[in-house]
């Protein structure tokens, strides 16, 4: 019976374990290298384009681990900025949906970015995000504001 109980005790603490603070399948599908393309008003070039990859940890939030402006203009330089952002899966299922949200600081530039991720998902019910959509608007010093629309794409995992 003391045997029994051991194991019970046992199975019961590996399930509390599987109960843990982990950021799911779903989420880190969206981890990766993601190249975008912002076209709006001018902020000191027509496009701004860059590459980032990051990852999506407990609660949404990114770990960016690399930053790279394709473009260069008075507001942005190639590297040297700091980025941040969160990654909220909203729905799943056939068509899976996330809110996005990313924000490059530079000196008294920030650029800041809310937009949609799409993807599909697998007869498994695996996501594979590969596209984020939406608005973009950069504050800052002088000849550094504007506005419009930025599209992501994922290029690696």
């Amino acid at each position: 019976m003391r045997n029994l109980a051991i194991l019970g005790l046992l199975a019961l603490e590996l399930m509390l374990i599987g109960c843990g603070s982990s950021t799911s399948s779903t989420v880190k599908t969206a981890n990766g290298t993601w190249e975008s393309a912002l076209i709006g008003s001018d902020a000191g070039v027509g496009v701004f384009n860059f590459i980032t990859q990051f990852s999506v940890g407990t609660g949404g939030t990114l770990s960016v681990s690399y930053l790279s402006f394709l473009t260069t203009g008075p507001c942005f330089p190639i590297s040297g900025d700091t980025a941040s952002g969160s990654f909220d899966v909203t729905a799943s299922g056939t068509t899976p949906a996330a809110n996005f949200q990313f924000t490059v600081q530079s000196g008294s530039n920030t650029l800041a970015m809310t937009g949609t991720a799409t993807g599909t998902t697998d007869s498994s019910g695996n996501i594979t995000w590969s596209k984020i959509a939406g608005p973009w608007t950069l504050t800052g010093g002088t000849d550094c504001a504007g506005s419009g629309t930025f599209t992501m794409t994922r290029t690696g995992g």
